[in-house]
């Protein structure tokens, strides 16, 4: 998302308000966001136990005021992605999205975020991470977002960064996984990382949705234009 100018505290103060609330719902897990390295856009998401618990907390009256109001007033942009674990014995069909999460000891400084950034940059073009899309037809500089230092609640640690891709299929994915340059991200902190498969929504299920049903997003330019 990008916020829009002006009511930056108001978002923020109904972020609080609303985090006991979406706490309590069935299947919660997690809301994350932080500043993404190198890019206009601000890192924010959600996690539930499954893709029905997402689309529960989507339909709450409770949560339609606030979605109501970030188009109206808090941001300039948005775009969603929907992602679940595979099931057992899944085959991986891509795109696929993989979430490292890296532990730190300490924040990033500045200047080493950019040549972390840089560093990645180059590896995973070479290894074939695809271009990573925001908006339709909009993209990254990189095919990748560095995000963090992260907020979240529950809090899993201190300091915590997330390195989010997307990969055509398993065996490209597999490589990265496998490569030197990733193995060097330990250099940065303890490292995990998860692979997820794409949710799609059905033509018409939400508004905004691209035609393959893969992603939804807005702009106040757009609209204006």
């Amino acid at each position: 998302m990008t916020l829009a100018s002006g009511p930056e505290d108001e978002f923020w103060k109904a972020q609080e308000r609303m985090g006991p609330i979406v706490a309590a719902q069935p299947g919660f897990r997690a809301v994350i966001g932080g500043p993404i390295a190198n890019s206009r856009w601000m890192y924010f998401c959600g996690k539930f136990a499954t893709p029905a618990d997402m689309d529960a907390w989507y339909d709450s009256r409770q949560h339609k005021p606030v979605m109501d109001r970030a188009h109206t007033t808090w941001f300039d942009a948005f775009y969603i992605r929907k992602w679940r674990a595979p099931e057992a014995g899944e085959a991986l069909a891509g795109p696929l999205f993989n979430e490292t999460a890296i532990v730190a000891s300490e924040a990033v400084p500045p200047a080493r975020a950019t040549e972390i950034v840089d560093g990645l940059r180059e590896a995973m073009t070479r290894h074939g991470a695809l271009p990573f899309e925001t908006l339709a037809d909009e993209y990254e500089q990189q095919p990748f977002q560095f995000v963090g230092p992260l907020e979240e609640f529950p809090v899993v640690a201190p300091v915590r960064y997330l390195l989010v891709s997307h990969w055509a299929d398993a065996a490209a994915l597999e490589k990265w996984l496998s490569s030197p340059e990733f193995a060097s991200l330990s250099e940065i902190g303890d490292v995990t990382s998860e692979t997820l498969v794409q949710v799609l929504h059905a033509e018409g299920e939400r508004e905004g949705l691209k035609s393959d049903g893969s992603q939804r997003g807005w702009s106040r330019d757009a609209v204006a234009g």
